[in-house]
């Protein structure tokens, strides 16, 4: 490695692509591995059917099923899997890229919630600012005052088709 190279974490590919995008945080537990071990993940769908993918993969190389234990929608995935495994890095165990965490679950749960809820508040703010008009700049939306001389109801024009069916008529 002396080449000059440097070695860098990065984020992994999934959680760049959820960044900006709701979804769902997981929390998944199987029975195979040791009681406290979790697994934790984003999807656009559910931690449930994510969990049954998990079952039917034959290519998965851990023994036993998932169970969903835990599962909350976000505004924005990417950005809580961001901050989520940022503060249970030191509690990450097997493969790095599978996201297993040692965790107590009550604690896990209070913890992402609390997350979730902070994105969801400030993802919620940026909403309502970017909803809130101007007023000197929505002016031009507002209708017209209608004159008083085009409330009043006139028959409309005498039209073609009432025209030929009138000479058809007759």
């Amino acid at each position: 490695m002396s080449s000059g190279y440097r070695l860098q974490r990065s984020i992994p590919p999934e959680q760049r692509i959820l960044h900006g995008t709701p979804g769902s945080i997981y929390l998944l537990e199987n029975n195979g591995l040791r009681p406290g071990i979790y697994r934790i993940g984003a999807t656009r769908r559910s931690g449930v059917s994510k969990a049954m993918e998990f079952n039917r993969d034959n290519q998965h190389m851990i023994p036993g099923q998932y169970e969903c234990v835990f599962e909350l929608h976000t505004k924005d995935c990417g950005l809580a899997m961001e901050k989520i495994r940022d503060h249970f890095r030191h509690q990450r165990c097997g493969n790095r890229y599978l996201d297993f965490y040692e965790l107590d679950l009550d604690a896990a749960i209070d913890t992402i919630t609390s997350f979730i809820a902070d994105i969801n508040a400030k993802a919620y703010q940026r909403s309502i600012q970017i909803q809130t008009p101007v007023p000197e700049l929505m002016r031009h939306l507002e209708p017209d005052p209608v004159p008083a001389e085009v409330r009043t109801f006139s028959p409309p024009p005498v039209s073609l088709f009432r025209k030929a069916f009138e000479w058809v008529a007759s």
